[in-house]
């Protein structure tokens, strides 16, 4: 897909999402990015709509403003996620529910909502979605995060689910992302023990994720794939 002209939704657009949401944008792409409090979170790149991903009504009002705003939906780029540790002695539903909700649930919704949009476009190929998993959860799930481990998990198999149901028109896969930014609260001791648990022995750094995202974007033969961005790590 020549992504020039375009229109993609981006959610969950801070930090690594921002430089997918610079190099989509210097391609020609029209990008609608969503945020959930303050519309900075949506960054300079795209045009802003608040949005609750985990609410059906939100979702679809994020594709009708697309649609209404530039015309056509053609990609999606589901970034949103939570990343809370599991309390285990004081673990509750609604903890449990939180995290499914903005994860797992909204990756369904999305694919379901947007899904029937792009099947309205032209041509062979009428879309595309990437949703976002994480490396962790095919190799080796956090011992602390039970029920991100569990959200993530359900991306891979959303993804290649969705891949079968909307083939062939609509391509569908993920991105696992490995260590790429390293967290501002990581010590050195995690930092070093990070680091010897990567073949590449350093983070990737955001534009590694955007070159994974613009591959996928540009690959027409591609689906059901989960694309492991980690250095490594899930080998090593």
């Amino acid at each position: 897909m020549n992504i020039e002209g375009k229109t993609i939704i981006i959610t969950g657009a801070a930090r690594i999402g921002q430089a997918i949401a610079e190099e989509l944008k210097n391609r020609g792409a029209n990008l609608v990015i969503t945020y959930f409090a303050n519309e900075s979170e949506a960054g300079p790149f795209g045009f802003p709509v608040k949005a609750d991903v985990s609410k059906k009504e939100d979702i679809e009002n994020v594709v009708r403003v697309a649609k209404e705003k530039f015309g056509s939906v053609d990609a999606l780029i589901h970034m949103a996620s939570t990343y809370e540790k599991t309390d285990w002695g004081n673990f509750d539903e609604a903890s449990w529910d939180k995290t499914m909700n903005i994860i797992a649930k909204s990756s369904i919704l999305f694919g379901k909502i947007a899904g029937d949009e792009m099947a309205k476009n032209s041509g062979d190929i009428k879309g595309k979605m990437i949703f976002f998993s994480d490396w962790s959860v095919l190799a080796r799930p956090y011992e602390d995060y039970l029920v991100y481990n569990t959200a993530k998990s359900a991306v891979v198999g959303l993804t290649k689910s969705l891949a079968k149901k909307l083939a062939p028109h609509i391509l569908v896969n993920a991105v696992a992302p490995g260590p790429i930014i390293r967290p501002a609260d990581l010590s050195d001791a995690e930092n070093e023990e990070a680091m010897a648990g990567t073949l590449l022995k350093k983070w990737g750094g955001a534009d590694e994720i955007a070159k994974g995202v613009l591959y996928l974007l540009d690959a027409d033969f591609v689906t059901g794939h989960i694309l492991t961005i980690d250095g490594g790590r899930t080998i090593a």
